[in-house]
């Protein structure tokens, strides 16, 4: 059976670049299948996560995560492409284990998933009708096609959009992340929302609040705090090591420039950047007042 819980590191070391990140090959407890049922806040989280897998050296043979989209999709939208039996593609953002990846969604779902991670879409994150209406009958959907009875289902908590919605949403995306751990068979939150705000509590947040849009994640430093929540929720208790101390920037490419309030993930903000989702992880459903000192 899989299991998934909160890297516990020292605090004598926490921030500091360990041995495996220095040059071996590093191997997970197991292998590691993901499966996204996912939006383009998914691709926001998964945009450099496979620049995150390589730099901290994970052996990708023992690793696969795949990525489903619905733009502007949600739970009620997931249903709707299973009771269809249209076919869905899922991109696979980083590992090397092949899976079925095109194919209508219970015949991918019947596959041997370790985790599979869900996203409501983010303008009703943070009203519980939205869960109480569909979540029920899309957790009945995956566990009953599911390969794996002990399959972990996660869900990806979603940032406030922006300035002026975000401290409504925020606290409604906790709240009702928190209710499905106690409603639903839902175990594991990945709080990407959480570090996104860590973020924008310090010298890393942008005029456009680390989005391009008002809505999705900037290129650079807001997709890479995304990705290391991800790396850090998910890959980091198998792997042992931390996503704080793995030395992987990202620069930022002409197109990537060419969007609004982008910048460069180098050794000048790379540390703050991991420590953002560092702590989201570590406290899932709290904003961490220890990185104020780090503006």
């Amino acid at each position: 059976m899989m299991c998934i819980s909160v890297v516990s590191c020292s605090s004598d070391n926490v921030f500091e670049e360990t041995e495996d990140h220095k040059g071996y090959e590093v191997f997970l407890d197991h292998d590691l299948r993901v499966l996204i049922l996912g939006n383009s806040y998914s691709v926001d989280a998964t945009t450099y996560l496979d620049e995150l897998v390589t730099a901290a050296k994970i052996n990708k043979k023992q690793l696969c995560v795949y990525n489903g989209v619905i733009n502007g999709g949600g739970f009620e939208d997931w249903i709707n492409k299973y009771q269809s039996g249209a076919i869905v593609n899922f991109d696979r953002v980083t590992g090397s284990i092949q899976m079925e990846n095109k194919q209508k969604l219970g015949k991918i779902l019947k596959q041997n998933w370790d985790m599979i991670i869900l996203l409501q879409y983010s303008g009703k994150s943070y009203e519980w009708d939205s869960f109480e209406t569909s979540l029920p009958q899309l957790l009945e959907i995956v566990k009953s096609e599911c390969l794996n009875s002990n399959v972990i289902i996660s869900y990806q908590m979603p940032w406030g959009h922006n300035v002026n919605s975000t401290p409504r949403e925020l606290k409604g995306n906790v709240e009702c992340a928190r209710r499905i751990m106690k409603e639903f068979d839902i175990t594991h939150i990945i709080p990407v929302g959480i570090a996104i705000q860590n973020a924008r509590n310090t010298s890393l947040n942008t005029d456009m609040y680390l989005t391009w849009d008002n809505w999705h994640l900037c290129y650079g430093v807001g997709k890479y705090v995304a990705a290391c929540t991800l790396f850090e929720s998910i890959i980091s208790p198998l792997a042992h090591i931390s996503i704080v101390g793995i030395k992987a920037d990202h620069i930022l490419s002409k197109k990537e420039i060419s969007y609004d309030g982008s910048v460069s993930v180098d050794e000048t903000n790379r540390l703050l950047c991991q420590k953002c989702a560092f702590y989201a992880v570590r406290d899932t459903f709290f904003v961490a007042d220890e990185l104020l000192s780090s503006k």
